[in-house]
């Protein structure tokens, strides 16, 4: 874990600011801010109200909030655990610059995870919203209610794209959120009229799926049996348009609508265990929450099409085995598979 000096040493290598005149801001030595920022001396307890002057100036000199530079130095000092890091750095801290009210109890609440279910539902309003103002008229194009819904899909899951563009565009305009945890929504306020129409075209296309960032359906993109796979995309998407669109199962947290993609059961290759036409749900990128006895969708190198197996872990390999005594497991090593998403909810 990175320490306290070698965190403040890379922000301020990235902002390029200078360690004399952080330590003319604190009125400190040149010399005495080195050893901080090379580990040979502890940082000061920031937290301590005594310190309260001294807090201040290290995050305005950092450019991060008070609260991340008093995670570093409470955990160098007192080994209190840090937060998991944000997904979108720059975009959080754009949110919570804007977060009506000053909510504190939110905006803890937001710091506590690397993505919040307030910050990934107001992200998918943010996307949409920029892609519909960048559509060029000029060609008479129109968004199409599938192309949109992929279109913010894929912007979505771009982190370069939503650090860079997304942040820098909205920086730029005035507006103001809030979150209601009860429904799970965001309510944004913008002053730009550019961007209110905006708003009343995606409405316009989104007419019979309102809210398209906040909604409970997923994508079917596929049929799976013990023995047959299906092809589609890394990120759970077939090419081409107009898949069909199910309700999100009950008890999935409903932050996940925008990634959780399903795949239909077929054929009776998996009826002692499950039903033809049962819906599984997966999630993409879950690698790291599989434990022994889930159930997965997986893909290796050498097949192009993905199966649902359930996995044990031995070691560097993974033994996936079928529900099905007619079909046999198959052992491979980690570095073999492309394809690792585990199926978190089944419909019959």
């Amino acid at each position: 874990m990175k320490t306290f000096g070698a965190y403040a040493r890379e922000r301020i290598k990235r902002l390029g600011k200078s360690q004399k005149d952080l330590a003319n801001l604190l009125g400190v030595s040149p010399a005495y801010i080195s050893q901080i920022l090379t580990g040979k001396k502890n940082p000061p307890d920031l937290g301590k109200s005594r310190n309260r002057g001294q807090l201040e100036i290290w995050a305005g000199f950092l450019s991060v909030n008070e609260e991340d530079v008093l995670d570093q130095v409470r955990h160098e000092l007192h080994r209190v655990p840090l937060k998991p890091g944000p997904r979108f750095y720059r975009m959080r801290h754009l949110l919570l610059a804007r977060l009506s009210g000053r909510d504190r109890t939110l905006a803890e609440e937001i710091r506590s995870l690397e993505l919040h279910p307030a910050e990934n539902m107001a992200i998918s309003a943010m996307v949409q919203i920029y892609l519909m103002l960048r559509e060029d008229a000029n060609e008479n194009r129109a968004y199409g209610r599938t192309r949109f819904r992929e279109l913010c899909r894929r912007a979505r899951g771009d982190k370069e794209f939503v650090e860079g563009v997304l942040t820098g565009f909205f920086q730029t305009r005035s507006f103001s959120w809030t979150w209601d945890s009860e429904r799970s929504d965001v309510q944004f306020r913008f002053e730009s009229e550019e961007i209110q129409r905006a708003i009343l075209q995606i409405e316009e296309i989104l007419r019979d799926t309102p809210r398209l960032a906040f909604r409970r359906t997923v994508p079917v993109v596929g049929h799976v049996s013990a023995g047959e796979g299906f092809a589609y995309t890394d990120g759970g998407y077939p090419a081409g348009e107009g898949f069909e669109q199910v309700e999100m199962p009950p008890g999935v947290d409903p932050a996940l609508g925008p990634m959780v993609y399903c795949v239909r059961v077929r054929g009776n290759s998996l009826k002692e265990f499950i039903n033809e036409g049962a819906r599984l749900f997966v999630k993409p990128e879950s690698w790291e929450e599989i434990r022994d006895g889930d159930l997965v969708i997986f893909k290796d190198r050498v097949e192009r099409r993905a199966f649902v197996k359930k996995v044990e872990f031995s070691g560097e390999n993974l033994i996936l085995k079928s529900m099905n005594p007619l079909y046999k497991h198959i052992v491979l090593k980690k570095s073999d598979l492309i394809l690792l998403e585990r199926v978190i909810a089944i419909v019959f």
